[in-house]
């Protein structure tokens, strides 16, 4: 039995013969000729940019899904070096903003030639973009400068130090959290390339935060950090490989039984983090997040069937390996038990330690 989509491109095929065939106004109904055409360009939008040339309707029903997802990319192997003043060009014609805010649901911005100013242009417009990636080297976006921008995100990758108005000024704050949307994201990837990202500012404004990915980092920066996400389900750590063999590998789950023992079940760490998947997946199709839900479900499936609970010892926090609670996640946890030692308690460090984190973080910086 054909799919509804074979029977789609039965039809176009079809309706393009008689297109051929018969002159003046088109024989099929309006609902159903559009139908044909979106799922056309729904199921390849490669396509997009030619069916939106038949005629001046199909333009104005296919442009929405066209510019649904926009990815942006540049490199030295990119074909067109004009992609983003192209998309610039399509932001300033006639239509109005709200078009444009209405419409662009994702969009990727990437590669290491963009001037800040472009992109702040781009995102000027884009404000009602629900996913979001921005991976370029350029400081000063202002994007977060907004307080109404972002109103609508739910995913977001970026190199936060990127969008912090601190780091180009004497302050040498810390980037933070501190912007309104980030209480809505429930996916981030902060890609930033430091270390000193578990002592940005604002962590706990990550209310509706269920996944997380970020390059690796040890057990006791990162454990009370996620701890402290209240809504917290799936965590990527990409412990990167060097080498051209895995340059166009799949993304392969590292399930050694140290880590496992270390980092508990939710954890998971990947190869990398790809970002090759990233269209793929705002378009409906699955990316990596799909093989961390996967292993996590698997492992717990695993930890069911011995009899075992997934809560709390999934974190593997101190007090989880003795068989005590986990530490409250109300910022207070790290207080010394006693009021006078400097020691780790369950689930964080010592305000001491943390603070030496914080100075050596940002006198590095000065």
């Amino acid at each position: 039995m054909k799919s509804y989509t074979e029977h789609a491109v039965t039809l176009f095929s079809a309706f393009k013969s008689a297109f051929h065939k018969v002159t003046g106004p088109p024989k099929f109904p309006p609902a159903l000729e559009r139908r044909i055409f979106e799922t056309c360009a729904l199921e390849n939008p490669e396509f997009c940019t030619v069916l939106v040339l038949v005629a001046r309707r199909v333009h104005v029903w296919l442009d929405p899904l066209l510019i649904a997802t926009v990815c942006i990319t540049q490199n030295f192997e990119s074909k067109r070096r004009d992609q983003l003043e192209r998309f610039l060009v399509k932001l300033t014609n006639n239509k109005p903003i709200k078009y444009y805010v209405q419409h662009i649901k994702n969009l990727a911005i990437r590669g290491g030639f963009f001037e800040p100013e472009g992109i702040n242009r781009i995102l000027a417009v884009c404000t009602g973009v629900e996913n979001l990636v921005v991976l370029a080297p350029a400081r000063g976006i202002d994007f977060l400068d907004n307080p109404q921008a972002g109103h609508n995100l739910r995913r977001l990758t970026i190199r936060l130090e990127n969008f912090s108005r601190g780091l180009q000024v004497a302050s040498w704050s810390l980037p933070n959290f501190s912007h309104s949307c980030f209480s809505n994201l429930t996916h981030l990837h902060l890609s930033d390339d430091n270390e000193d990202w578990p002592v940005y500012v604002g962590w706990g404004n990550l209310t509706s935060l269920t996944h997380l990915a970020f390059s690796c980092a040890g057990p006791d920066e990162t454990l009370p950090l996620v701890q402290s996400l209240p809504a917290i389900k799936y965590v990527a750590l990409g412990h990167y490989c060097s080498g051209e063999r895995y340059k166009y590998a799949k993304t392969v789950v590292n399930n050694s039984p140290h880590i496992r023992a270390a980092w508990g079940v939710r954890i998971v760490f990947l190869s990398e983090i790809p970002e090759h998947d990233w269209e793929r997946g705002a378009r409906g199709g699955g990316d990596y997040w799909d093989v961390v839900e996967q292993e996590v479900k698997r492992r717990l499936e695993e930890l069911s069937a011995d009899g075992k609970s997934d809560a709390p010892t999934d974190w593997k926090s101190d007090a989880s390996i003795d068989g005590k609670p986990d530490a409250p996640t109300d910022g207070k946890s790290d207080a010394p038990t006693d009021g006078k030692s400097d020691a780790p308690v369950a689930g964080g460090r010592s305000k001491k330690a943390k603070k030496r984190r914080r100075q050596s973080a940002i006198q590095g910086r000065a």
